[in-house]
């Protein structure tokens, strides 16, 4: 049944087809995004926005397309605070900037999420990644001051082709297990990547500039390791590659690692490949501080200095 509509002038009523009550639906004015909104379906902002609730949007599933826009946090400097909550599953965030918060972006819920083209900045840390199966792509994570720019303790991530600069601890800290972080961009900061967990892969990043490590693998649980670090540029930092604590198994292939104040790799655990990479200019190239490499492998590596000669290739 039309809806009727009388028609200026007369008394009589005609019925409204589908198509034209289609349109006159149509032309109603969409509800503009708002601060403390909770997002299940698909969104543009249309303006930046100023913030004091917290989280200042909430995605829950859903969709925001930035615009290009900025959400920022507006509390006291002292009051912790979430630029954008990613909960549910398959929410996407994209394309603007998430600013003057103590955590400008938290992948939370189930996981599944994208963010894409995001500028994040923080008081504290730029992305917080806590669910598994998520993708961080093509975004500047900056000003994580207090702890890492981006922290994972979900698996299965992927953190793909940002820039990362301007924490003063990590760019990337991976607890979790079976993440991979490639091809990004990182430097300005304490340390690149520092790892925890099982199986995860840092492959063709650049890590350019660091005031301590490039690489710091940690293996602070009994048994952690099996990482994959494998052809990054690793330059000018204080020491390129380091394996410490309890990871074992651990293979670093093809990377070029050069100018560092200290070690280019240094080895303390056991069970390591070392295989083809290409180390030079450091104040020590290689090093094992292992007895005798132990069952550590070194073989095709190309470096001018060692403290470990007798086993090191």
């Amino acid at each position: 049944m039309g809806v009727r509509i009388a028609a200026r002038g007369s008394a009589s009523c005609k019925p409204l087809g589908a198509a034209a009550l289609f349109l006159l639906l149509a032309a109603a004015p969409a509800q503009a995004v708002e601060c403390g909104d909770v997002i299940t379906g698909s969104e543009r902002l249309d303006r930046d926005l100023i913030c004091t609730t917290d989280p200042a949007l909430t995605l829950d599933g859903g969709l925001l397309d930035l615009g290009g826009f900025t959400v920022v946090c507006g509390h006291a400097p002292a009051t912790p605070s979430v630029g954008v909550l990613l909960s549910g599953s398959g929410a996407r965030l994209r394309d603007g900037a998430v600013t003057g918060c103590v955590l400008a972006v938290h992948v939370a819920g189930d996981g599944g999420h994208t963010v894409r083209r995001v500028t994040a900045s923080a008081s504290n840390q730029g992305v917080f990644v806590e669910s598994d199966l998520n993708r961080l792509i093509d975004s500047h994570i900056l000003r994580g001051l207090e702890d890492a720019a981006v922290q994972v303790n979900g698996s299965n991530n992927l953190l793909r082709a940002n820039a990362v600069a301007g924490s003063n601890d990590q760019g990337f800290e991976i607890n979790g297990n079976d993440n991979r972080v490639v091809g990004n961009r990182i430097g300005g900061l304490a340390e690149g990547v520092q790892l925890d967990g099982e199986r995860n892969r840092v492959v063709r990043n650049q890590i350019i500039g660091t005031t301590d490590r490039g690489v710091d693998v940690r293996g602070l649980a009994e048994g952690t390791g099996d990482q994959v670090i494998a052809f990054n540029l690793i330059a000018d930092g204080v020491d390129g590659i380091a394996l410490l604590d309890n990871s074992q198994g651990n293979r670093i292939r093809g990377n070029t690692i050069y100018g560092h104040s200290d070690q280019g790799i240094f080895v303390g655990t056991l069970g390591n490949t070392i295989e083809g990479n290409q180390v030079l200019r450091n104040l020590v190239d290689l090093q094992d501080n292992t007895a005798n490499c132990d069952d550590n492998l070194w073989q095709d590596n190309v470096f001018e200095t060692s403290v470990s000669d007798d086993c090191i290739d």
